[in-house]
């Protein structure tokens, strides 16, 4: 079976056209630690040729009012998640006000939702999946689960290069020529300013934190009513409690916190209160704990899982917890 297990194999699967035989091979191939640390090598490789799409939300716009003047259907179509200035064609019958003056009703009286859709090119993921981008300045960015980064459409500013985010996302940001800095707004009272560097930004509900691998980023944060920063230097990490108070330690692994881009899950000491919350934020699924001391148990190691469900065996496996699940699946209670 190991000699039938190759790349194309491998890469054909990933891309969703594997016959049930072959899903069935790898599936009993992947069974041993040695190949499914392959697997998860060439799934890496799979990911990095593979940038995902997104709708053109330019070319859309223009379609749909050229419809209305033309009355002819026309396919919608898709470009390469490698973030390009848009250019908007406008239709050659003599009807081009249509479509600007249709533009201009959505951003003036459209709503904010129609103004970021037209201000902004917008990536989102869904639970469990990770979205990997190439930005018109070169920079990369691992979007990981149920989050969003806005980048502006219509290219950076001469001084300045701005995105916003929610959810988790990690950055390796270029250099420029005339040290043009980046920054990260953030819905958490906190953005984060660099010039060339690589970090993560986690900035969920119930936490958030950063990371900073290389490089040196400035963040700027409300402390109470006034504005303060902090400079971070490599294996600093920066955690906001709810309220907004920051705390800066050491880690000597900040790449730890980057792990999930290689769909790997290292926990140091985390409580299974903690674990249960990043199965509701990654994967949408709900997991309770009725008995607070089990809560409370700390979990350490490098968990390596595609999904939620993978994940979630592994954990419980090496726990040694039993668990029940409601009758959609949607829901699983942890017990002894």
């Amino acid at each position: 079976m190991k000699d039938s297990i190759n790349k194309e194999l491998i890469f054909n699967y990933f891309s969703g056209n594997a016959t049930a035989f072959e899903k069935d091979l790898i599936d009993r191939w992947s069974a041993d630690p040695q190949a499914r640390e392959q697997l998860f090598i060439w799934l890496m490789e799979w990911e990095n040729q593979n940038i995902q799409y997104n709708a053109d939300v330019d070319s859309a716009i223009t379609r749909h009012f050229s419809r209305l003047d033309e009355d002819v259907a026309a396919p919608e179509t898709e470009v390469e998640r490698s973030v390009r200035r848009p250019t908007l064609v406008l239709p050659a019958n003599g009807k081009s006000w249509l479509v600007a003056a249709a533009i201009a009703f959505m951003v003036l009286s459209g709503g904010w939702l129609a103004r970021d859709h037209v201000r902004y090119e917008i990536y989102s993921t869904s639970f469990g999946q990770i979205q990997r981008l190439v930005l018109p300045d070169g920079s990369k960015v691992v979007l990981n689960a149920n989050s969003t980064l806005r980048i502006p459409r219509f290219g950076f500013g001469k001084t300045t290069r701005e995105v916003y985010m929610t959810g988790e996302a990690d950055f390796s940001i270029t250099h420029t020529a005339n040290h043009q800095k980046f920054i990260v707004h953030t819905e958490k009272n906190f953005d984060v300013e660099v010039l060339g560097t690589e970090f993560n930004v986690y900035a969920r509900p119930r936490r958030a934190r950063v990371v900073l691998n290389k490089g040196k980023v400035k963040l700027h944060y409300l402390k109470g009513s006034e504005t303060d920063q902090i400079v971070m230097r490599p294996g600093d990490l920066v955690t906001f409690d709810v309220p907004g108070h920051a705390s800066v330690t050491k880690t000597a692994n900040p790449a730890n916190y980057s792990a999930w881009k290689a769909h790997r899950f290292v926990f140091e000491n985390e409580s299974l209160r903690e674990i249960c919350n990043l199965f509701e934020d990654n994967f949408g699924l709900e997991i309770r704990i009725p008995d607070s001391t089990l809560a409370a148990q700390t979990v350490s190691g490098s968990f390596t899982a595609l999904n939620a469900e993978e994940l979630f065996e592994i954990l419980a496996d090496d726990s040694g917890l039993s668990y029940s699940r409601s009758e959609d699946g949607k829901v699983i209670t942890l017990d002894y």
